[in-house]
């Protein structure tokens, strides 16, 4: 199983996180093959992600969308990336390191206590988003 993402922003040097639109018949495709179809989104706030599990596979990840979105807002897909994550766990939020060479998560970093994709969903751990990069101010994505 990986771990895909779906990420609406908008261009890099325009900063609007006050938006509202739909974004209609939204599908993820794998060699032409839906993969997933998170249906029609509205869009509140930006960057918005998306983030589903899908068969493992090694080929680029696309989208197909019935609509358009607005002017100045673009739409990006992707197996996700190594870096860290907030996570919504049933303790709380916690932020996690994911390896996106190994697919493991780091639970403990003293301990050195990852699991897999399955441990994650197991455990009823849901992916929020991205940490942000303290040094950029922008996603780790």
């Amino acid at each position: 199983m990986n771990f895909v993402y779906f990420k609406v922003d908008s261009l890099p040097y325009e900063k609007n996180h006050q938006t509202s639109f739909y974004l209609k018949g939204v599908e993820l495709l794998r060699d032409g093959d839906i993969i997933a179809t998170p249906g029609d989104i509205k869009i509140t706030a930006l960057p918005f992600f998306y983030f589903c599990i899908v068969p493992t596979g090694f080929r680029k990840i696309e989208f197909r969308l019935k609509n358009s979105p607005p002017a100045r807002i673009v739409c990006s897909v992707g197996y996700l990336k190594t870096g860290e994550y907030l996570v919504d766990t049933p303790e709380g939020e916690v932020i996690l390191p994911f390896n996106a060479l190994n697919g493991l998560w780091t639970l403990d970093r003293m301990a050195q206590t990852t699991i897999d994709h399955r441990d994650f969903l197991a455990r009823r751990f849901t992916l929020i988003r991205p940490v942000k990069n303290t040094t950029r101010n922008t996603s780790v994505n």
